[in-house]
């Protein structure tokens, strides 16, 4: 009898098992804390997507959750962890240090000058759209992202307004135009253009590869995007012009600074050109500490140009100079 009951006993009690960790797995919620963590600044698995700067603070958000911190334009930093542990697509800053940062699944999170961070599903709790880019304009933070993703905040990024385009595009980041306008940069070479703070959109097709970014010096615009595709304008973004490819990787990001243009994305891709207006005159550029990853930003900064990607780094005259290195 003892000898039976003990062989059940052994029959059931992986099963007995099992139904614990499953009702564990129903009732008891995890949690992550926030709070700087005690671990390698860097780890294998992180890439970055994203920085932003507002004096001598930097922040820098990619994967997982993770936001790196520096309150000393880059001599240290600190790594925190987003709760959620999703991945954090895009970051922005007001005047006053208000930060809104974006991610999977239609998430945001705020935070104060002072105060903690606070999660908020602005798309809805049950949404499965990226927000992939938030900016900082004209007194009003935006995001976008897929499915037609537009959201509008006040200052404060209390209130946020959907806007959203009424069609399945990835609207892929949204910039600011020449004259207080605003411009998008999305997928199948589409470029949005909204002149009433983005109460109605035109839509100009550029070509058929998704653009991924857009800026303007003055009145002169370039647009990027996949397949080394460049587009320029010399009008404000009345119209535009496709230049000859000058590579075949991914361009991620566009920005002027300190007198040349300078475009990033896949594969270590980096090029830069003195030229005003730059339609010819791209050169490859090859700083020493130059990897062959992609980068996906370029922040403009005092010092010089964030370099965002595998690798963050901060881009002078001539070279490239790690901010943070992988031993760290």
């Amino acid at each position: 009898m003892l000898r039976s009951l003990t062989s059940w006993m052994g029959r059931l009690s992986p099963w007995m098992i099992i139904g614990s960790l499953s009702y564990a797995a129903l009732f008891v919620q995890p949690t992550v804390n926030p709070h700087p963590l005690n671990q390698p600044l860097l780890e294998n698995r992180d890439a970055f997507f994203d920085a932003e700067v507002l004096g001598q603070h930097l922040w820098v958000v990619g994967q997982n959750g993770a936001l790196l911190v520096s309150s000393d334009a880059g001599q240290s930093w600190k790594r925190e962890e987003l709760p959620g542990r999703d991945n954090l697509q895009g970051i922005a800053v007001s005047p006053a240090g208000k930060l809104v940062v974006v991610g999977n699944q239609g998430r945001l999170w705020v935070k104060g000058e002072e105060g903690g961070w606070t999660q908020q599903e602005a798309l809805g709790e049950d949404s499965v759209a990226k927000l992939l880019d938030v900016s900082f304009i004209d007194n009003h933070f935006w995001a976008v992202g897929e499915i037609g993703s537009l959201l509008r905040a006040d200052a404060e990024a209390r209130h946020w307004e959907q806007l959203s385009i009424d069609e399945d595009v990835t609207l892929n980041s949204i910039r600011p135009g020449a004259n207080g306008d605003l411009w998008i940069a999305a997928e199948f070479g589409r470029l949005l253009h909204s002149v009433d703070h983005g109460e109605t959109w035109q839509v100009q097709e550029l070509g058929s590869e998704s653009l991924r970014a857009v800026h303007f010096r003055g009145r002169i615009g370039v647009a990027v995007g996949n397949r080394g595709g460049f587009y320029l304008s010399e009008n404000a973004g009345e119209t535009w012009r496709e230049v000859p490819a000058f590579t075949e990787e991914h361009l991620y990001d566009v920005t002027w600074h300190q007198g040349r243009w300078i475009v990033t994305g896949d594969r270590g891709a980096l090029y830069q050109s003195s030229e005003a207006i730059p339609e010819r005159g791209w050169q490859r550029w090859a700083p020493q500490g130059l990897d062959k990853s992609y980068h996906s930003r370029l922040l403009n900064t005092e010092q010089g140009v964030l370099l965002i990607g595998k690798q963050i780094g901060l881009l002078d005259a001539e070279s490239l100079r790690l901010l943070i290195k992988e031993n760290s």
